[in-house]
């Protein structure tokens, strides 16, 4: 869950996704972020956007990824934390960077 810009690099953990058969054959990726129902103001969010669905296609995605609309609503995202738990799903905080090291810490807890 994150906003679809280059550093939260969600495109990247799609890309890795897709090219990855074994892990394309054991689950289905999930990304909750941006809002691809709506065009963005914002040039580098529209870049993210773009590549998405590039890789979406390229990799033949189709039926393998659930792609969310970011969500604002804090139950709600509990709630999403939650369920994957719950279903011994993993949660990924894909990061170029980041000077928070402690959300990366407390996403892999789960």
């Amino acid at each position: 869950m994150a906003r679809l810009d280059r550093v939260k690099n969600i495109t990247g953990l799609v890309e890795l996704y897709g090219r990855n058969p074994r892990l394309r054959e054991l689950v289905n990726l999930v990304v909750v972020c941006g809002d691809h129902g709506k065009e963005s103001k914002d040039k580098e969010e529209q870049a993210e956007l773009k590549k998405m669905y590039s890789l979406i296609e390229e990799y033949k995605l189709d039926g393998q990824i659930r792609w969310i609309s970011a969500q604002m609503n804090r139950v709600r995202n509990g709630e999403l934390y939650r369920y994957i738990c719950d279903t011994k799903g993993a949660f990924v905080q894909v990061l170029h960077t980041t000077g928070h090291s402690f959300r990366l810490k407390k996403n892999s807890i789960c």
